[in-house]
């Protein structure tokens, strides 16, 4: 499901993305330029060297693309429409190409866990409500 969001970074630092929500995901996902956009310079690191100096800020998580390691940053705000969740945490990945195509970031299990959740997938039906 595509969504507008606006994202809250570091020091007040706003982006409005269009975004997808995917229950499968355990994190959400923002690409590197968006995370420095959001005030985060830790976002401009090679994953292995910041993996060196902070590995508990290194997490390892299973994509079709295999196991990847993202750089965990804390977004102050993530919202969806009303919807509205504080301190969520995200994984910066260098993408290949700056965007993952028809939407910019993928909202995942760490923002969906504010919501009550509700797929209905005879009828085309997905439902978040805080």
């Amino acid at each position: 499901m595509l969504v507008a969001a606006r994202l809250e970074g570091q020091n007040s630092y706003v982006r409005e993305l269009s975004a997808v929500i995917d229950f499968n995901s355990p994190w959400c996902i923002i690409p590197r330029q968006d995370a420095l956009d959001l005030g985060y310079p830790e976002g401009a690191n090679q994953v292995v060297q910041w993996e060196k100096v902070h590995p508990d800020k290194v997490p390892r998580f299973l994509t079709l693309r295999g196991i990847e390691r993202g750089i965990k940053v804390s977004l102050r705000k993530v919202s969806v429409g009303r919807l509205l969740a504080t301190d969520v945490d995200a994984l910066v990945l260098e993408m290949p190409t700056s965007r993952f195509g028809t939407f910019d970031v993928i909202l995942g299990g760490t923002f969906l866990k504010n919501f009550r959740l509700t797929v209905d997938m005879k009828k085309g039906y997905l439902s978040l409500l805080p």
